[in-house]
C-alpha cells in the first residue's frame, strides 16, 4: 500500500528581479518610442494639408516642387492618421503585455 500526501505547490512569484527590470526597461523605451511616433504621424497628417495655405498667408515663399509634393502627401492624410492610430493601439498592448508578465499573479 501507498500514500501520497497532497504537497502544496508553490505560489507564482513573479518573475526574477533583474528580469522584471529588463523588461521594464524595455517596454518603457518601447512605449515612449512607439508615442513619439505616433505624435509625429498625426502631426504629419495634420501639417500637409495646411502648410502651403499658411505659408501663403504669411508670405513666405513656397516653390513649386515644395507645393506639389505637399499636396500630394495632403492626399494621404489618412495613412498618417491610420499609422499614428496603430502606434497608439501598439503602446496599449505594450503596456498591457507588460503589466501581464510582471505582475505576481498566476497565469492560466
Amino acid at each position: 500500500m501507498t500514500a501520497s500526501f497532497n504537497q502544496p505547490t508553490p505560489a507564482s512569484s513573479g518573475p526574477t528581479p533583474a528580469t522584471a527590470l529588463t523588461v521594464a526597461i524595455v517596454a518603457g523605451i518601447s512605449v515612449l518610442t512607439l508615442i513619439v511616433a505616433g505624435i509625429t504621424f498625426l502631426a504629419l497628417a495634420v501639417a500637409f494639408p495646411i502648410a502651403v495655405p499658411i505659408a501663403e498667408s504669411y508670405n513666405l515663399p513656397v516653390s513649386a516642387a515644395d507645393a506639389a509634393l505637399a499636396a500630394r502627401f495632403a492626399d494621404l492624410w489618412w495613412a498618417f492618421a491610420g499609422l499614428a492610430i496603430a502606434s497608439f493601439g501598439a503602446v496599449i498592448v505594450v503596456m498591457v503585455k507588460a503589466i501581464s508578465f510582471l505582475s505576481p499573479t498566476p497565469r492560466d
